[in-house]
């Protein structure tokens, strides 16, 4: 604890006393019923994140709209009837001496272009939405909350009504600076009112809203310079969440630093009276230092949760290198955000789906081969031993991790050494699990060892063609250079352009090299393996280093003269390089595979060399599933 020692002082919010200073950001898991009330599974869900050690959980995008369900699984505070329901939270949530915090939006306006809600609003529609608002604060109260965060950053309702670009109204909540903070002052009059001085209001903003001529830093602290005395925690972050460029600087990829939104909460710190917490990309030991060096009074977080649903108790502790990294992959914001499907986590496996491995331990030790110490074999090892049973894992190389050291070799995917350092150290200093390094296991050694369940994990063979230059050195594979193997010249062209050879143009072109792109698919379907939110900031950081990205073509062949290339069309031409990296993929080896198959009842491929394989998400997943069956 005594590294953490900031983060665990208690905090006084308004009347509520705060056990530490870490709060669980709100996002929507898409897990409440489509009654937009409690499920079972939306339940476990946010038990977990209670257990997490955090001192407050906030339950996501509630919405306060009196209006007919959409059917999307999130919650509703706008009805009476929803009161049982948010009581069953707030109640899950108190069991594990949290604090429980709810955030209100209006669901129905988050949705429609700002220029229409600001400007062909009547008044009296203004002052209705207000009005709901309350009322749900109110049921907020009822329900057994402590305390209620108004949504006005990210481009909602408040957020729409400050903006001087979009507001252009010339009743009171218009107009001149005093009228477009007007919406955001009686919203906060009305939301005190409601929660009779027992709620603190903690009220999420947006620092700056990033675009030319939308809202400015300066603009925001001016904005909140009024209405600070109204609200007892500034919650900060930035954008807007219907610009679809912006959102990775709302969900911070691992390509940009964590804590991006730091220095704009120290300076509303520092220019305001009112207590400053900070969301974007931190962990715990980012939030130590932020909280010590005064920059903050607190710090938000979701993602680092999510990844390990113990983080914050495990660092009270005194077990913090016992926490599983996140890798700001943002597959779990991108399943919610973008698909609007139920959230998962590509290294916590059981998030989301709590209800359905409710089992533990297994009704009997079984003893378990695992071949292969990927991070699929890795996760494997782990989750039998977990369940009581005893683990062999056999591992051809004299190292573990699989080709995910590859994929760890870049200066900016640090972060995925972390989680892959983790990963083997979890295991490593695991007594039910014996490593056997330097051993490629043969049938021979399978039949006599007599394991009770065999799980295959010996991953997938990378898709190399032959060219008429493949034996110069001028043709190369992707994972040769990103572990530094093999050197390659100024003129680098790249085939393949999924997130691997993304990653690797993005590195090389970072060091100077000329790089373009070449790839069969067309530019909507380009960086397979990516996230959508991850992906958008990969191609702006690709267009600002120069890359060229060219689509819908393949390679003929690569001799001394270049790369020769046909589009869909049929048309050729000859790319000249010095460089020529395969970054084609992988696909399963029948030869590596063939000799162990039924070998023992039962086996399970996971990972890579089964058809559920090409990602840390897949690879993690299935090796979840299949030994939670053993």
């Amino acid at each position: 604890m005594t590294e953490y020692a900031d983060v665990f002082k208690p905090i006084r919010i308004g009347p509520i006393l705060l056990k530490n200073r870490i709060g669980v950001a709100p996002a929507a898991p898409f897990l409440a019923s489509h009654t937009k009330g409690v499920s079972p599974e939306f339940y476990a869900y946010t038990e977990n994140l209670a257990r997490s050690g955090a001192a407050l959980i906030t339950l996501g995008v509630t919405d306060v709209g009196p209006g007919v369900n959409t059917g999307a699984r999130t919650m509703s505070a706008g009805n009476d009837l929803y009161l049982p329901d948010l009581g069953e939270i707030a109640d899950c949530i108190h069991i594990h001496d949290a604090a429980a915090g709810i955030e209100l939006v209006y669901s129905r306006y988050m949705l429609m272009p700002a220029d229409k809600v600001v400007n062909q609003t009547s008044t009296e529609e203004v002052e209705a939405i207000i009005d709901c608002f309350a009322q749900a604060a109110g049921r907020a109260r009822r329900a057994g909350f402590d305390v209620v965060m108004i949504h006005g950053g990210h481009g909602n309702v408040p957020a729409m009504f400050f903006n001087e670009k979009i507001n252009k109204r010339s009743d009171r909540f218009g107009g001149s600076f005093e009228g477009r903070c007007r919406f955001g002052v009686e919203l906060l009059d009305a939301v005190r009112k409601a929660v009779e001085g027992k709620l603190a209001i903690e009220y999420r903003i947006s620092a700056e809203e990033i675009l030319p001529g939308m809202t400015t830093i300066e603009q925001t602290l001016d904005y909140a310079r009024v209405i600070q005395h109204q609200i007892d925690l500034l919650h900060v972050s930035r954008g807007m969440l219907e610009v679809t460029e912006l959102l990775p600087y709302i969900n911070v990829p691992l390509y940009l630093p964590r804590g991006i939104n730091l220095p704009y909460a120290a300076r509303f710190k520092r220019e305001l009276e009112v207590p400053i917490t900070v969301v974007g990309g931190f962990d715990l030991t980012l939030a130590q230092q932020a909280i010590a060096a005064g920059e903050v009074d607190m710090v938000s977080m979701i993602r680092t949760v999510l990844a390990d649903t113990d983080c914050v108790e495990k660092a009270r502790l005194g077990m913090g290198k016992k926490i599983r990294p996140c890798i700001r992959c943002n597959t779990c914001i991108d399943r919610t955000h973008t698909d609007r499907v139920a959230i998962q986590c590509a290294v916590n496996p059981i998030l989301g789906r709590e209800t359905r491995f409710e089992k533990g331990m297994a009704t009997r030790p079984k003893r378990v081969a695992i071949i292969g110490g990927g991070v699929a074999g890795l996760e494997a090892a782990r989750v039998c031993a977990r369940r009581g049973h005893i683990v062999d894992l056999y591992e051809k190389q004299d190292r573990l991790g699989g080709l995910f050291n590859m994929a760890c070799s870049a200066k900016f995917k640090q972060e995925l050494r972390t989680y892959l350092d983790w990963s083997i150290q979890d295991v490593e200093l695991n007594n039910d699990i014996s490593i056997h390094l330097n051993t490629e296991i043969t049938p021979e050694q399978i039949r006599s060892i007599k394991p009770d369940a065999l799980v295959i994990a010996v991953g997938a063979k990378a898709i190399t063609p032959r060219f008429s230059a493949s034996d110069s050195g001028k043709v190369v594979w992707v994972g040769d250079v990103e572990c530094g193997y093999k050197p390659v010249g100024d003129t680098v062209l790249i085939a393949g352009a999924g997130v691997t050879g993304l990653e690797c143009a993005l590195e090389l072109s970072n060091a100077g090299k000329k790089v373009t792109l070449v790839d069969l698919l067309p530019r909507a379907q380009i960086g397979v393996g990516g996230t959508t939110i991850n992906l958008i900031l990969l191609f702006d950081l690709l267009k600002d280093n120069g890359v060229e990205l060219i689509c819908q073509s393949r390679v003929l062949d690569i001799d001394d003269n270049g790369v020769l290339i046909e589009s869909t069309d049929g048309t050729q031409k000859i790319l000249p390089c010095d460089t020529a990296i395969l970054s084609l993929g992988f696909k399963p080896d029948p030869e590596a595979l063939s000799p162990l198959m039924g070998l023992i009842e039962p086996t399970y491929l996971i990972g890579d060399c089964s058809p559920r394989g090409g990602t840390l998400h897949r690879a993690t997943r299935s090796a979840f599933e299949k030994c939670m069956q053993i």
